[in-house]
């Protein structure tokens, strides 16, 4: 892997910090572009944009302390100042509490922003998570012998044996539900509903990927993204269940 594109004196560019940076400029575009389609005001994924990148780092930093919290006692410093390190649904859950927040001091429904930015949070995702493979940054997967085995020897975290590249995964999952979403989007949909139909998907797909990804279990059997995945399925679930009941209540009336 390459988690150096380029070094010159001081300055470095590291693979996981351009794709990552591509990711959240990629998603921009896409918001902005449908922003303009929905006639909302494209100054907002702009002001979306500077909220959500300082609260997913935070959050995705966040949640890696508490996930390794006895490395974190270990080199304080170290930890919260390492490249690698960045769990990503702690990233998630504090961008979407920051963008929320942003949203209805805009004057706008969240849920409705949300269903329009569901596919571009699918296409970052995809591409942030090539970040995470190219640079070898440790969130990847059990030892395997089969065909789909890849190693990191020059990784932000080396291993030189075959592991499951599970980045790769969740990116190919991710650019799947991005096409699904942009089929959905075309569909007369109550507000809300695309954006509970991602959270199901994104919960189930790292519910499934953690069953071959290196990460501690906790007290009940289960990693802390599985834990989150699992609180994902259950929200998008009682989210569309509320909004069939709400439709059902309307057209009883």
């Amino acid at each position: 892997m390459y988690p150096t594109f380029f070094t010159y004196k001081f300055i470095t560019i590291g693979s996981f910090g351009l794709l990552l940076g591509a990711a959240f400029f990629i998603a921009f575009l896409l918001l902005e572009r449908e922003f303009i389609l929905k006639k909302i005001d494209p100054d907002l994924a702009y002001k979306i944009l500077i909220t959500v990148i300082p609260s997913a780092i935070v959050g995705a930093k966040l949640f890696h302390i508490i996930e390794n919290f006895t490395e974190f006692l270990a080199d304080p410093f170290g930890t919260v100042f390492s490249g690698a390190g960045l769990t990503v649904y702690g990233g998630f859950i504090f961008s979407f509490i920051a963008s929320a927040i942003l949203i209805k001091m805009n004057n706008e429904k969240p849920l409705k922003i949300l269903d329009i930015a569901s596919p571009a949070m699918a296409l970052g995702y995809a591409i942030g998570r090539l970040g995470c493979h190219a640079s070898g940054d440790g969130c990847y997967g059990i030892h395997t012998r089969s065909f789909l085995g890849v190693a990191y020897p020059n990784g932000i975290v080396p291993t030189s044996v075959n592991v499951f590249p599970t980045p790769l995964f969740e990116s190919f999952a991710s650019l799947i539900f991005f096409f699904i979403l942009m089929r959905l989007r075309k569909h007369d949909l109550k507000t809300g509903m695309i954006f509970f139909i991602y959270l199901i998907m994104n919960g189930c797909a790292r519910f499934a990927v953690e069953f071959i990804r290196v990460n501690p279990v906790t007290s009940i059997g289960l990693t802390q993204a599985q834990i989150v995945g699992i609180c994902f399925v259950a929200g998008g679930a009682i989210g569309l269940f509320w909004l069939m009941k709400v439709g059902l209540r309307d057209s009883a009336v």
